[in-house]
């Protein structure tokens, strides 16, 4: 392989993820932009009603993260009829897992949403959001499978079109339920539901059509192995996934526990800054299915042009975002909601919002990286450790000073743990 054709293979699997993380934080940010049309305890229901939901969520991204650079593997290897008998296992499983889910969240609602200690015209909304918002949980995971079985097969355009779909249908149906039938929180739930169930099917289908037939059973043991595999990779991440998310929660609960506006402010920050690193997220799951594919075929990454150039772009763009954030993040803030939030924004705040860009983008990067390299377990244990580092920094530090401060220097602190450790990790043989 040449140098030249290693940075056409990480652009051709970046660009349409990229594109596609553009999307889901855009498409969270319009639905936050018409909450806020409506009144502030709908944008406030809405924060709150979405960090309930993605805890749910982010805790079966195994569903993905660990598909894509499994996939990669067993495509590159050509064992293929591993390979289709793993698809099936893991769409029958997408789906059960999110029908247990959403019964779980629809039955545990009104418990959840007490833990941010809303008022009662807040919670009632977010209620109602987060209820009519879980029934689209089955679709989402499903959507979620197929999309990342397509990405190791190196067919990352399907996630884009999959995302075009979710978001146009999302935005369109938000606004027509509602503000013009004026359905109001819930329409902006009820929205989202259709709009990945639309998705799935797609995404599904295309899967299915792309498939290679092959006439070789799956042996006995092999199923055992694949099982094995995938609940193997599964449990890691889902250990890492339920103390990222709950970390993450915890810094808007502890928003929601200053005022309703600081929360706001807090969901519309976390939203901008999900966005401002989308793209070294997209680096970082091309480089699952990139790096799986290197060392399946070479056995080699640590001294490989790859790992050259994925460490070049993603400095060049750390401090990209750096700059830009700092200088913009008010006037961007001012776009979204309304000119009350911006005046809670000082310098600190801006600082530390830019630096959890700066220092999060090579945490990103090294995410994708171990799981290429098919060290789930280093993935776990890092973001399980980051995460607790964060917590206790910030109980420490909200005991010092109550503000949105110490949360972003609580989550700054977590995420320079995970850059240091993770490039660390691999590093090591």
């Amino acid at each position: 392989m040449t140098n030249q054709f290693k940075k056409k293979e990480v652009w051709l699997n970046t660009y349409p993820i990229f594109l596609w993380l553009v999307s889901e934080p855009l498409v969270g940010l319009i639905d936050s932009k018409i909450a806020s049309y409506i009144d502030i305890d709908v944008l406030s229901a809405v924060g709150i009603g979405e960090t309930v939901y993605f805890v749910f969520i982010w805790i079966f991204v195994f569903l993905a993260y660990g598909t894509t650079p499994y996939v990669s593997n067993l495509q590159a290897t050509k064992q293929i009829h591993k390979l289709n008998y793993f698809i099936t296992f893991g769409r029958k499983s997408s789906v059960l897992i999110g029908l247990i889910s959403a019964s779980l969240l629809i039955f545990a609602s009104t418990e959840l949403i007490k833990f941010f200690e809303p008022t009662k015209a807040v919670s009632f909304k977010a209620n109602s959001y987060l209820i009519l918002r879980s029934l689209g949980l089955p679709f989402y995971l499903l959507n979620m499978h197929s999309t990342a079985v397509l990405r190791g097969m190196k067919y990352p355009k399907i996630t884009l079109y999959s995302s075009a779909i979710v978001g146009v249908a999302n935005v369109i149906l938000s606004y027509f339920l509602g503000i013009v039938l004026n359905f109001g929180v819930e329409g902006i739930a009820i929205a989202s539901s259709i709009a990945f169930l639309i998705s799935s099917i797609y995404s599904t289908k295309v899967l299915i059509s792309t498939q290679t037939q092959t006439s070789n059973f799956v042996k006995s043991h092999e199923k055992k192995e694949i099982s094995k595999k995938f609940f193997s990779i599964g449990f890691f991440i889902f250990i890492r996934s339920m103390f990222l998310t709950l970390f993450m929660a915890y810094l808007r609960n502890q928003a929601s526990l200053m005022s309703m506006s600081e929360i706001a402010l807090q969901h519309v920050l976390l939203q901008l800054w999900s966005f401002g690193y989308v793209f070294v997220d997209a680096l970082a799951i091309a480089a699952q299915t990139l790096v799986a594919e290197q060392k399946a075929k070479f056995n080699n990454y640590k001294n490989s042009e790859l790992k050259k150039y994925l460490n070049s772009l993603t400095f060049k763009i750390a401090i990209f975002l750096f700059i830009t954030s700092f200088i913009f993040l008010e006037n961007i803030v001012l776009l979204i909601t309304e000119a009350s939030l911006v005046l809670i924004i000082d310098n600190e705040l801006k600082t530390l919002f830019a630096l959890s860009l700066l220092i999060g983008s090579f945490a990103f990067l090294w995410d994708g990286v171990l799981l290429g390299l098919d060290k789930s377990k280093q993935f776990s244990i890092l973001t399980v450790v980051s995460s607790l580092i964060g917590f206790l920094s910030c109980v420490y530090l909200l005991s010092q000073d109550n503000s949105l401060s110490s949360l972003w220097i609580g989550l700054n602190l977590s995420l320079l743990y995970r850059g240091l450790v993770g490039f660390y990790y691999q590093i090591e043989d």
